[in-house]
């Protein structure tokens, strides 16, 4: 039986927490390095912040459609640095930067396809699916570079990464307007029921004449997109491609969603929730490196978010399912 008090029971206390807590963590945080640290509240570095997120906001967006179908993709960093080095083989061979930048989306769509197809058809496990085709990319970069990395990229292909409009980088916005379309496509349309559905009760969902198999293939080819566009407007951004891009990517914005709300077991999550999750991990990124901690020990602290990020998944679904 819950304990209550003045009419409010421990379990609302904790279903409030459950629902809210990370938007009260985002605050706390904000306020507490705005006083302890003065350089993080200023103009340059939130800027700065809002540009290192978005690399993580846009591969959320697509990791939430996946995570939401019960399933998970960490191939994510060996398709961006794929379709990096096809850019750059194609601007080295003359190909005019607009087409380079549509057959690096059409490669991401093709792996996409494949990790969908994989999972959904093949019933191959997602994480090791998707592991294989991480090591593929990343393999196939390393055989079109070399390994070598390329500074001074053209102009036309750094447009996005280098313009602002109304004092804010023009990534900000094209995350804003990729965050919108993410929300009305899973929060205001059947196919969004649909993902839902499947990663809820896939049983249910058969039952109910979804088609599993194709909504499952249908959210890994969101992810391959998002990878390609993700890839691009980093690169656009440091007008550089280096053949670690996308390092150990996929595991921070696999936290930043799960952080967001999204369930590991699929079928719960919101993009809002994403959207305060990439900003919670970018903005932990940028305190580790205002107070100029180490870059191993780095590593340990976003090993321990994951560790967490995972953690509080699983008591908000044990919780849920003691109710």
């Amino acid at each position: 039986m819950s304990k209550k008090t003045n009419g409010i029971t421990a379990d609302k206390v904790t279903q409030t927490l459950l629902k809210y807590g990370i938007y009260l963590l985002l605050l706390a945080m904000i306020l507490v390095l705005s006083i302890t640290c003065p350089s993080f509240r200023t103009v340059s570095n939130l800027s700065n912040v809002l540009l290192q997120v978005t690399t993580y906001a846009v591969l959320g967006i697509g990791m939430t459609f996946v995570i939401m179908t019960g399933g998970i993709d960490v191939s994510i960093g060996g398709i961006m640095v794929c379709c990096g080095s096809a850019y750059v083989v194609m601007a080295k061979a003359g190909v005019p930067a607009g087409v380079s930048i549509a057959v690096m989306f059409i490669i991401s769509i093709l792996f996409g396809v494949f990790n969908g197809v994989s999972v959904a058809y093949f019933g191959m496990p997602a994480f090791l699916a998707t592991l294989a085709t991480q090591c593929v990319g990343r393999g196939i970069s390393l055989v079109l570079t070399g390994g070598a990395s390329f500074r001074d990229l053209d102009a036309s292909f750094t447009f996005f990464g280098k313009t602002k409009v109304l004092t804010i980088p023009l990534q900000v916005w094209v995350i804003v307007v990729l965050f919108v379309i993410g929300y009305l496509i899973l929060h205001k349309t059947v196919y969004g029921r649909q993902i839902t559905a499947v990663g809820g009760n896939l049983h249910a969902a058969r039952v109910s004449g979804i088609n599993d198999r194709l909504i499952t293939c249908s959210a890994y080819v969101i992810m391959g997109l998002m990878s390609g566009i993700a890839g691009y407007l980093n690169m656009s951004r440091l007008g550089s491609y280096y053949a670690s891009m996308g390092d150990g990517i996929e595991f921070m914005v696999i936290a930043a969603v799960v952080i967001g709300g999204t369930s590991m077991t699929g079928g719960i999550g919101t993009m809002v929730g994403t959207v305060v999750g990439t900003l919670i991990i970018g903005i932990i990124n940028n305190a580790l490196n205002l107070f100029h901690v180490a870059a191993e020990w780095q590593d340990v602290a976003k090993g321990v978010i994951i560790f967490l990020a995972v953690l509080f998944d699983a008591f908000k679904n044990r919780a849920k399912k003691s109710d």
